[in-house]
């Protein structure tokens, strides 16, 4: 119950970065009707605002810990309902190597530029891979899986949005400028910006056959995430159990330094690719609470929001948790690094469709 007053806050705060998504004019809604600023970066600048303006007091502070730690998990999880591993099969063969390829040059450029320019390891492996994968999701499911701090995640995600942002407007004109075709576009989309409904703005602002290619080249790119989620806690297990190996006579078993959420994630994606999330109708009879007559349930569609608002109330969490003076401290050299790393890839990425499709 001590939790409960910082859960509630945390949550007006998610529902308050829904409607801001979805106001009726830009940059929240395009003209297609596509949403291109995510509600998790919305979330995390009304939190990193409110935060700045007054510091939580200690009955509001367990509950903000509780949003940012202990909710996300099961956020994770449940996302794994938006993966299809079938959508694979829906691409050809040469925009899925042109995918595949594009991931792994942005994850080793931006590992390197990281490097290069002395970004912290948990905040360059965050940027990394939002760039590389599927932007600010891809950055809330891997932080609590390396134990990046609130601070880094915050600053990933809203590096990784900017430039995807700025990516919705200038990759139409140069796509015209190109003559690509709608396929060509669409797989350039697809691989070259970093957050889904990013992808979708700008593919349908290009044409409505350019807007379902690189959906589908997204949701192909946003399966690698499943594999990198588990080499990156696999990692982090051989690195905690090296480092207590020094100083414990016993080793600790991989089972217990592996985060169980990973598992869950997994096995909920395996679910909704070989269609096991069922829906159905409940019949509903005259009472005094409703009336009668039937409504649909998808436990997908279910399991989509849910993840959704819990990932977006435990970014909330982070946001208040941020102090934006040492935010700025860390934040021009992770911008340069977020800045460059997306010109690589957009420009790798256009070379393999001109020579390739």
């Amino acid at each position: 119950m001590k939790q409960l007053p910082g859960l509630l806050l945390c949550a007006g705060i998610a529902l308050a970065a829904g409607a801001l998504q979805s106001l009726p004019f830009p940059p929240f809604t395009l003209a297609d009707g596509t949403h291109p600023v995510d509600g998790i970066l919305l979330a995390i600048v009304l939190g990193i605002t409110l935060r700045q303006l007054v510091t939580p007091p200690p009955w509001l502070v367990r509950g903000i810990q509780a949003a940012a730690k202990n909710v996300l998990p099961f956020g994770i999880v449940l996302l794994g309902a938006k993966l299809d591993f079938v959508d694979v099969m829906r691409v050809s063969g040469q925009a899925l190597v042109i995918n595949v390829t594009c991931v792994l040059v942005a994850l080793f450029v931006t590992l390197w530029l990281c490097r290069r320019f002395e970004v912290p390891r948990n905040l360059a492996i965050l940027i990394t891979i939002g760039t590389a994968i599927c932007g600010g999701t891809a950055i809330v499911v891997v932080a609590p899986v390396i134990e990046a701090d609130d601070r880094d995640t915050a600053f990933a995600v809203g590096t990784v949005t900017l430039f995807g942002l700025i990516a919705i407007v200038a990759f139409p004109i140069l796509g015209h400028a190109l003559s690509l075709d709608d396929m060509q576009f669409g797989v350039w989309a697809g691989t070259g910006i970093h957050a889904t409904p990013q992808v979708m703005a700008a593919g349908f602002a290009y044409s409505e056959t350019a807007g379902d290619v690189a959906t589908i080249v997204k949701l192909v790119r946003v399966l690698l995430l499943a594999p990198m989620v588990v080499a990156l806690g696999l990692w982090v297990a051989r690195e905690k159990r090296r480092t207590q190996a020094l100083h414990l006579k016993q080793k600790v078993p991989f089972t217990t330094l592996f985060p169980p959420f990973v598992l869950g994630f997994l096995l909920v994606a395996a679910a909704a690719s070989l269609r096991l999330l069922p829906s159905f109708t409940l019949h509903l009879e005259d009472s005094a609470l409703w009336s009668a007559g039937d409504v649909p349930v998808s436990i997908s569609w279910l399991a989509k929001t849910l993840s959704m608002f819990f990932v977006t109330m435990a970014m909330a969490g982070v946001g208040l948790g941020v102090n934006l003076r040492g935010l700025l401290k860390v934040g021009p050299k992770a911008l340069y690094v977020g800045l460059v790393a997306t010109l690589v890839l957009a420009v790798f990425s256009a070379s393999l469709v001109l020579a390739f499709l």
